[in-house]
């Protein structure tokens, strides 16, 4: 939904795919680039792509992926990257600490986070625990913590699947 946001409005998008665990994760990631591309064909923006997926494959790191998929789109002249990581449980250490630094290393202008409507209040629980898990396993003095978060919802009608931002 943000990236359609985007590029309603003109912004060309790179989207980095940071969730090298998850199988499937990368190709998800290019179903909805190519569905996104064909509600904005290029003909239409001068040539260009409004939506580009930036990815290095399973099992890297993902900081690294990050800074490379930004410096490429610097280089590309795109206008915003969203960087897509891996899902997490805020208890989880070692995915805490690579969150931690993939912010701190890259230097995010927003972090968002994305919850589960539907764990109500929940939520609220999720997003402090969260945000305090990233203030201690950052090794900075004043880290880069949780600038704003979207909720999600998903609802099942028989055997489909409709996500709602």
């Amino acid at each position: 939904m943000i990236c359609f946001w985007l590029i309603e409005n003109n912004f060309r998008v790179l989207i980095a795919a940071c969730d090298t665990f998850r199988a499937g994760a990368v190709e998800q990631l290019r179903t909805h680039t190519r569905y996104l591309n064909s509600l904005h064909p290029p003909e239409k923006h001068n040539g260009l792509q409004m939506v580009q997926l930036y990815e290095k494959g399973y099992g890297k790191d993902a900081a690294g992926i990050a800074m490379e998929a930004i410096n490429f789109a610097r280089d590309s002249r795109i206008d915003v990257v969203l960087v897509d990581t891996a899902g997490r449980m805020q208890d989880n250490e070692p995915l805490m600490r690579a969150l931690a630094k993939l912010i701190k290393v890259n230097e995010p202008d927003l972090v968002l986070f994305v919850g589960e409507a539907l764990v109500g209040n929940e939520a609220v629980d999720q997003l402090v625990k969260f945000n305090k898990a990233m203030a201690d396993f950052s090794s900075s003095v004043n880290p880069h913590l949780i600038d704003g978060i979207v909720l999600t919802k998903f609802d099942t009608i028989d055997d489909k699947v409709f996500k709602v931002l």
